[in-house]
């Protein structure tokens, strides 16, 4: 067992012992073979506020030995880029490491959209062997509505949890986190100004759904908030683990 994976089995236990209790009682937590390298691909939603790379390895490292992450994240993006749009990079990045997950990203439209959706479809289909061929996991990242078209969520939803049926895959919903949290905590501002982009706290809710899943663990009591309030930051957690539940049992 590697240095990572011994401290977050340590942490885990910790927490599991601990008296942080949330609305929905002391979470399950346990610890499986980690992940300890990760690419992202995606865009601009990936790259926002340095990046959702650094936010995940924050999560990570503070579950590490010293407070430092010991693997390697990375993030290949294109600013408005589609999924398609990463035919001729893919490849190259793909056997630059031994990656154990690569997660992907489309643009928002670029699934649910006419004239975008079948591109999308075959580009999803067309990298997942790719990534599986390169020994790796094929993992994509639902992205979340616009702030003032609030249905396509279910659009979202249904475009890429298809997709990861189909592909066997499995899929980080983490606009679903967002539909959540904006119901529950209107007062926490997820998307910029331009109703598109992450805020910090979006992209660290963002991070945590990638902890919840990639890792099967809860993020809940992770030392990480990205400088947020302590507060903001261990409910964007919750409902970081409580979305990802959710969307397991259904």
């Amino acid at each position: 067992m590697n240095g990572v994976v011994r401290s977050l089995t340590l942490l885990l236990a910790a927490l599991a012992a601990s008296s942080c209790v949330n609305a929905g009682g002391n979470p399950e937590l346990h610890a499986v073979a980690q992940p300890e390298k990760v690419l992202f691909v995606g865009n601009s939603l990936t790259y926002y506020n340095n990046g959702l790379h650094r936010h995940y390895r924050g999560l990570i490292g503070s579950a590490s030995d010293g407070g430092q992450y010991a693997g390697r994240a990375r993030i290949v993006t294109i600013s408005g880029g589609q999924l398609p749009e990463h035919a001729g990079t893919l490849p190259v990045v793909l056997v630059s490491e031994q990656w154990d997950v690569v997660v992907m990203q489309g643009h928002t439209l670029g699934p649910i959209s006419e004239g975008t959706a079948e591109p999308f479809r075959k580009a999803a289909r067309d990298y997942a062997r790719q990534v599986r061929a390169a020994g790796a996991e094929p993992v994509f990242f639902m992205t979340w509505a616009y702030t003032d078209k609030p249905e396509m969520t279910a659009e979202l939803d249904a475009a890429y949890s298809g997709i990861g049926e189909a592909l066997d895959a499995r899929v980080v919903p983490v606009g679903l986190a967002f539909e959540a949290a904006i119901r529950d905590r209107p007062d926490i501002k997820l998307r910029t100004d331009d109703k598109r982009h992450p805020t910090l706290a979006g992209t660290y809710l963002a991070a945590c759904m990638m902890v919840a899943t990639l890792h099967d663990m809860s993020p809940e009591g992770l030392e990480y908030t990205a400088g947020l309030e302590p507060e903001v930051a261990t409910y964007l957690q919750q409902a970081a683990w409580a979305t990802t539940q959710a969307y397991g049992q259904r």
